[in-house]
This record gives C-alpha cells, sequence and structure tokens, in this order.
C-alpha cells in the first residue's frame, strides 16, 4: 500500500494554510508520496478508506503553547485534546473524522494514521500569508511526513 499525506487548511485565512504549505513544500522537494491538499475535513472519511497506510494528515491546531510548534499524534493510540482547545481550527477536527470513518467503514480505514499539528496562537484571519514562526515550521512538518511515510 501506498502512504499519502493530507494537508487540512484554508489558504485565505493566513496560518491555517499550514497544511497545504507543507504538502507544497512536499512537492516542491519531489516527493513521490500522494499528496492531498483539502479545504473541508468532512473528506478526510473518504480519504482514509482508499487502501493508503499509513495516511498522514497536516494541519494547524491550537493551543496555548507558542505558534510553530510540530506535534505528532499516532492515532492508533487516541489523540489528547489540546489544553481547552479543540485540534483543529475547522468545524471537525481530523480526529473527529478518524473516528466518524472508523464507524462507518470498519476494515477499511488505514490501519496507521497519523497527525502532524502545527501549532498556531489563534485561528487567522483573512490573508494568504503564514506568520514567520508557522512558516519556519513548514519544513519541519514535511521531513516529519517524510520520515513517517519512509521505508523502516
Amino acid at each position: 500500500m501506498n502512504a499519502r499525506i493530507i494537508g487540512v487548511g484554508q489558504q485565505w485565512a493566513g496560518d491555517d494554510g499550514v497544511g497545504l504549505a507543507v504538502i507544497r513544500e512536499l512537492r516542491r522537494l519531489n516527493s513521490q508520496l500522494d499528496l492531498v491538499e483539502i479545504d473541508d475535513p468532512a473528506r478526510l472519511i473518504e480519504l482514509l478508506c482508499e487502501g493508503a497506510d499509513p495516511v498522514v494528515i497536516v494541519d494547524a491546531v491550537m493551543d496555548d503553547g507558542p505558534a510553530g510548534r510540530v506535534l505528532l499524534i499516532d492515532c492508533r493510540r487516541g489523540a489528547p485534546r489540546l489544553q481547552s482547545h479543540p485540534l483543529s481550527t475547522h468545524g471537525i477536527d481530523p480526529m473527529q473524522a478518524i473516528e466518524l470513518a472508523r464507524a462507518a467503514h470498519p476494515g477499511r480505514v488505514a490501519s496507521r494514521i497519523f497527525v502532524i499539528g502545527v501549532t498556531i496562537v489563534e485561528a487567522s484571519g483573512p490573508g494568504h500569508n503564514l506568520s514567520a514562526p508557522v512558516q519556519a515550521a513548514v519544513a519541519r512538518a514535511a521531513a516529519r511526513a517524510i520520515a513517517i511515510c519512509s521505508p523502516l
């Protein structure tokens, strides 16, 4: 099975576009992985059931720490909530989409799913640019995604 990396975000919403920026960085590096950009996390349900394994989801996350940290969550063990904020800046977070996929399509969901979260301070307003700390995290998040998808 092939690895898939999914970037989640809204390009027009500042730091919320970090998942898309990571996918674009991977394309710039000429990655041979299956790279997907989505703006609706509900699409994760379908994308988790198409035979790719592992699947890495890259998204902006909010917590009380500094912007630009790169967090790795192994979804085989569940995911902690980050402080008092949801795991994502979207209406449905990746963990909810994973659980919905597992409930709706048992046996079809990738067995190895990881979420790479890049912390942001707050959901940004309109704008196409990432803040400096979040932009600095793009290469680190891309490298982590490649490492997860590399054969042992």
